[in-house]
């Protein structure tokens, strides 16, 4: 079973909305969240998506989605956590308690507001996950990154070669996922404090294989790459 998990559980400050997260804001005539899902609609592979929403917006997710043309695919919503760390372990948990893990499940976790993400990278993605466990989506990134230890000076300047920007899917063998979690546990590291999963993976010695991703796979956040967003969806439909 090949599962998406849509993290779609942020409000987006950064948009400056105070009424409506910015998953839900339109792209082109639709919600920016379901321009992302209609990717993983139309891909054989996926065989279930669990969308985690916020607490407050549980059921206008189920209800924007429940008059969207899922094109057949089976799709729920369950309430996201603290971050996107937490947001996982609870699509973890839901899979458990209601399905069981097996052997060969997979679990492909996507950013809802990245809506030009390609096949390509959600097949390569399973792919990877499939062979080496554990895959992250980047880019190589075309600044040069400079480093800082404190707070006005630049301290380093890492090689632009080994620089990449990361982008999702993340993707993961469930159950290498649900054993992350299990030692986490055990070495009491906290969840709600943990905002980057792929951290967590190396922290326990465990090898993330890259996927390229497209610099087209961008992650909407402000006003401005919503403007951005529009233009690029306008200009595919040409």
């Amino acid at each position: 079973m090949v599962y998406a998990g849509i993290l779609a559980a942020g409000i987006g400050s950064r948009m400056h909305r105070q009424d409506l997260p910015k998953q839900f804001l339109p792209l082109g005539e639709k919600p920016l969240i379901i321009n992302t899902l209609e990717q993983f609609y139309v891909n054989p592979n996926i065989d279930k998506i669990i969308v985690v929403a916020p607490h407050d917006w549980h059921q206008f997710t189920e209800d924007m989605i429940s008059k969207s043309d899922t094109m057949d695919t089976d799709v729920l919503v369950i309430s996201g956590g603290l971050n996107k760390t937490m947001s996982v372990k609870l699509i973890v948990d839901y899979i458990e308690k209601n399905y069981g893990i097996g052997d060969d499940d997979i679990l492909v976790t996507h950013d809802a507001v990245r809506p030009f993400v390609t096949q390509r990278i959600i097949n390569e993605n399973i792919t990877a996950a499939r062979e080496y466990g554990i895959a992250g989506t980047v880019v190589l990134t075309n600044d040069t990154i400079v480093a800082s230890t404190q707070k006005d000076y630049i301290t380093a300047v890492p090689k632009k070669s080994e620089m990449f920007a990361e982008q999702t899917p993340q993707t993961y063998r469930l159950k290498d996922l649900d054993s992350i979690f299990v030692q986490a546990e055990k070495e009491n590291d906290v969840l709600e404090s943990e905002t980057e999963l792929a951290r967590l993976c190396i922290k326990q010695g465990r090898k993330i294989k890259m996927v390229r991703g497209d610099v087209s796979n961008m992650k909407i956040i402000n006003p401005y790459d919503l403007e951005v967003a529009n233009a690029l969806l306008a200009e595919k439909k040409l």
